[in-house]
C-alpha cells in the first residue's frame, strides 16, 4: 500500500505525459496529411489547366464563346455550401481501448 502510495504521482505524470505525446503525434500526422493536400493543391493551381478548373468550379466561369448551363430541381434556392470535408479533418485521439479509458480514469486525463 505504501509503495502505490509513493509510486502513484510518478505513474501519473509518466502516463499523461505519454497520452499527451500520443495525441501530439496524431495531431501531426493529420496537419502533414493536410499540408500534403494543400502543396498539392497549389501545385495544381499554378499550372493554366488547374487555373482554369478552379475558375470553373469555384466561381462559375466559362470561356468566351461558352454557355453555361444550371439545372436546379423544383423551385429556386439558394446555393449550397462548398464542401469542406475533405479539407478538415479531425484531431483526435482514436485509442479507445478498454485498458485506456480505465487508465485515464485511475490517473485523470481528460479527453
Amino acid at each position: 500500500m505504501l509503495a502505490g502510495w509513493i509510486l502513484y504521482p510518478v505513474m501519473k505524470i509518466e502516463y499523461q505525459q505519454q497520452r499527451q505525446k500520443q495525441t501530439l503525434e496524431q495531431r501531426l500526422a493529420a496537419l502533414k496529411e493536410r499540408n500534403e493536400q494543400l502543396l498539392e493543391k497549389a501545385q495544381r493551381l499554378q499550372t493554366p489547366e488547374g487555373v482554369e478548373e478552379a475558375a470553373r468550379e469555384s466561381l462559375g466561369l466559362a470561356r468566351p464563346g461558352e454557355q453555361v448551363y444550371i439545372v436546379t430541381e423544383g423551385e429556386p434556392t439558394a446555393a449550397p455550401a462548398p464542401d469542406v470535408s475533405d479539407q478538415t479533418r479531425s484531431i483526435q485521439a482514436t485509442d479507445t481501448s478498454a485498458l485506456t479509458a480505465i487508465l485515464d480514469l485511475i490517473f485523470g486525463v481528460k479527453r
